[in-house]
């Protein structure tokens, strides 16, 4: 097997992978913000209650800086409403300047090294597959229209 192949094999896989996940995704009707924090410890293979816990290893650290980094990309909310959030629902509060530096080096991390813009991007193919399902509920309609008019519905 050449490298060429193995390469080849190894994106596949990826792509395959890729498309189940959002595929399981899509049928998913909850709220994606619930478990953001589980898909992020998952991804960075960390336990998703030492990710808010008092931890500084490296490994924990980060994760929590892509959680904040994922976060705030989907809800776009202020650093500080992030911080007191994490900590009603995760039980450890985080400062707003905390938040900013944690995010800003997301960003750096994502921006130079591979492993960390892979995490990223299946992580956003997340975040935009739960914002684009869009949920129209059925609404009755009755139209009145004269008898010598004719009407055409067009449903778009």
């Amino acid at each position: 097997m050449t490298i060429e192949e193995i390469k080849h094999g190894l994106e596949e896989n990826e792509r395959v992978t890729m498309q189940n996940v959002c595929n399981a995704l899509s049928n998913y009707e909850g709220n994606i913000r619930m478990y953001l924090a589980d898909f992020v410890a998952s991804l960075c293979n960390v336990d998703m209650k030492k990710m808010f816990s008092e931890s500084n290893n490296l490994d924990v650290a980060q994760a929590r800086w892509l959680f904040f980094y994922a976060y705030r990309y989907m809800t776009n909310e202020t650093y500080e409403k992030i911080g007191r959030l994490s900590g009603e629902l995760y039980g450890k509060a985080f400062t707003k300047v905390g938040v900013a530096a944690s995010v800003n080096k997301m960003y750096s991390l994502i921006e130079q090294q591979p492993i960390w813009r892979k995490r990223w991007t299946t992580l956003k193919r997340i975040i935009k597959l739960q914002n684009d399902i869009t949920f129209e509920p059925q609404v009755p309609m009755t139209i009145t229209i004269p008898k010598n008019v004719q009407l055409t519905i067009k449903r778009e």
